[in-house]
């Protein structure tokens, strides 16, 4: 027998067959990872659906509040047509109303309180005015153009032109002298002289005659120094307007001297 093997030479011995090879665990991990995102996609989409039904329920409700808000504002429309005939005529009322009183700021006893610049009411030629109370002058002033002198009976007059406003029509004024003023100049000159009248003004509850130096030279148609001050008001620095506005002052049987 061994000689049988050795005349037939040597025989290769056949290879075993392969084992089967194991499964990759990347690879489980990643069916298991897909099939999870399925499942999370099924959910959101059941979430979707479920917020689409709401959606449409939601807008149902407000189909039928908005039918229903229209039929009441309709019904509201036409209600008082309705309710016309019901309701009787209303009476107009006729009220008369007394022209309200000047309220007087008072402190300090019976002094009024003005401010810097108030309104108040000249007459002769009987204009509101806007006056800028100035406490550092002693007299006060008037703002006149075309200022003349000249004599009448023996007497010294003077004519002037005053303007409510820039846009409002001069008025020629004629007023007897009182007396003169002589201005004193910033640089120390001789001065000018200027006539003083009188004029009556209404400031608040004060209406009285007044000594007016004419000037052509102002920054406000009035200025109201410490004479118009002294014993009537105290001057609020900074306030503007404290007195009501003025208006014409109630007629009076005599009229002041010229």
């Amino acid at each position: 027998m061994l000689m049988a093997l050795l005349a037939l030479g040597c025989v290769p011995i056949p290879p075993a067959p392969p084992a089967e090879p194991a499964e990759n665990p990347s690879l489980d991990a990643l069916k298991a990872e897909v099939a999870r995102l399925n499942g999370e996609l099924s959910n959101v989409q059941s979430a979707l659906a479920d917020v689409r039904t709401e959606q449409k329920s939601v807008a149902t409700e407000l189909d039928v509040q908005t039918h229903a808000i229209g039929r009441v504002e309709g019904a509201v429309a036409t209600l008082p047509e309705s309710l016309k005939g019901l309701c009787p005529t209303p009476q107009r009322a006729e009220t008369q109303c007394k022209d309200p009183e000047i309220q007087r700021v008072v402190i300090k006893g019976s002094k009024m309180v003005v401010g810097d610049v108030e309104q108040v009411w000249i007459d002769p030629p009987g204009i509101p005015l806007i006056a800028r109370i100035d406490t550092t002058t002693a007299n006060n002033a008037l703002l006149g153009e075309e200022i003349v002198e000249f004599e009448r009976d023996g007497k010294s007059w003077v004519r002037f032109v005053m303007r409510a406003s820039d846009s409002d029509d001069p008025i020629a004024l004629e007023r007897r002298v009182s007396r003169h003023i002589r201005t004193v100049q910033s640089g120390g000159g001789e001065g000018i002289k200027r006539p003083v009248v009188r004029m009556r003004l209404r400031l608040g509850d004060v209406q009285d005659t007044f000594w007016f130096m004419l000037t052509d030279r102002a920054d406000h148609s009035v200025i109201l120094g410490r004479s118009f001050l002294k014993d009537i008001a105290l001057v609020e620095v900074g306030a503007r307007f404290v007195q009501p506005r003025a208006s014409a002052p109630a007629k009076e049987s005599s009229k002041p001297a010229p």
